[in-house]
């Protein structure tokens, strides 16, 4: 089986004919959209050729957020200690465009980063006045609300700010300073994660939480908002294997229950990518065995292998609650055809 081709075959054959992309087909939970996974997504069909299919996925995200540009002009007016955590925009929706109403930790900022680096990746040319609207809306409310507490990708700990959350934005501030052609104070981010977010120069997970986290890897694998030779990178990457790697298959963090707490496929292509870049074959190949090993017989990668659980006990409860785990994971896809491809 050629793993590239039907990554890309399954991504889209799960593409929604509105042009957006589930989480999961087979997952009660999953069979939603985010910005999150669907901007990495179509950054993956994208580095593939497949054009089409980013488009139409970035066509929806745009008609979502201009939907959304009355709310974002509340946000942006207030003062920013009266923004509460239910202000924030919604992180899962429907098809439509309409935001889920059931009960979701919903309110995240990562994705709509992750959405303008993805878009910035993807445009050749400039951008008509609807993109340019899309893109403005959400610049402002990035730039509005960066700081501020909020779930994390993870969906949990609303209470912290996330180092990959701050990342995601910075990536998206870089990107939308590249499309807008005016300044929108990406660096100041950089600059509050180097002063705050850091421990004996690495990344740590959040400002409540100085442990590692496998989202870290994005610092460099995909944003490259940091160099390879920086020490702070070097010892972040190293401390995610050392402390999150086992047996080629990477763990979101040490105290992870969900699940059980298995391997995710994801997060094992970022950081193999990372070692595929700085020439660390060994690692990178060890990373990409098990990730491969790991397409089950219909040629689908699942959000996590529940094997070397960090919680086993807490495995079966979560089966008996959701069901199996979610697969494939259109999200799964995109990492490996990123590790892959380039």
């Amino acid at each position: 089986m050629n793993y590239l081709d039907k990554s890309v075959q399954v991504i889209k054959e799960f593409q929604d004919e509105s042009g957006a992309y589930i989480a999961s087909p087979n997952f009660s939970q999953y069979k939603y959209y985010w910005f999150r996974d669907g901007a990495f997504i179509a950054d993956a069909m994208n580095s593939v050729g497949e054009k089409e299919s980013a488009s139409r996925f970035f066509e929806w995200g745009l008609n979502v957020i201009l939907k959304n540009k009355e709310k974002i002009e509340r946000i942006i007016s207030k003062k920013l200690e009266d923004i509460v955590l239910e202000d924030f925009l919604p992180t899962r929706y429907r098809k439509d465009g309409s935001s889920d109403t059931g009960k979701w930790t919903d309110e995240q900022t990562d994705g709509y980063g992750i959405f303008l680096w993805a878009f910035e990746r993807f445009l050749n040319g400039e951008m008509n006045e609807k993109e340019k609207s899309g893109v403005e809306y959400i610049t402002g409310y990035l730039q509005k609300v960066w700081k501020l507490p909020c779930y994390d990708v993870w969906e949990e700990s609303s209470d912290d700010i996330h180092t990959s959350t701050l990342l995601s934005i910075a990536a998206g501030l870089r990107a939308a300073e590249k499309l807008l052609e005016r300044k929108t104070g990406w660096e100041s981010v950089v600059k509050f994660i180097k002063e705050n977010h850091t421990e004996n120069n690495r990344l740590i997970k959040s400002s409540g939480n100085y442990g590692v986290d496998g989202s870290l890897i994005w610092c460099i694998s995909p944003f490259e908002l940091f160099t390879s030779e920086s020490d702070l990178i070097r010892n972040t990457c190293e401390r995610i294997y050392k402390d999150l790697c086992i047996g080629g298959g990477v763990k979101r963090y040490l105290e992870d229950s969900y699940f059980g707490g298995g391997s995710w496929i994801l997060l094992s292509c970022y950081l193999g990518k990372y070692y595929k870049d700085i020439g660390d074959h060994e690692k990178s190949e060890f990373i990409m065995n098990w990730v491969e090993k790991n397409f089950d017989e219909n040629g689908y990668l699942a959000e996590q292998i529940p094997q070397d659980l960090l919680k086993p006990e807490f495995y079966k409860p979560w089966v008996e609650k959701w069901g199996k785990i979610a697969s494939p994971l259109l999200w799964s896809h995109a990492a490996y055809i990123y590790f892959k491809k380039s």
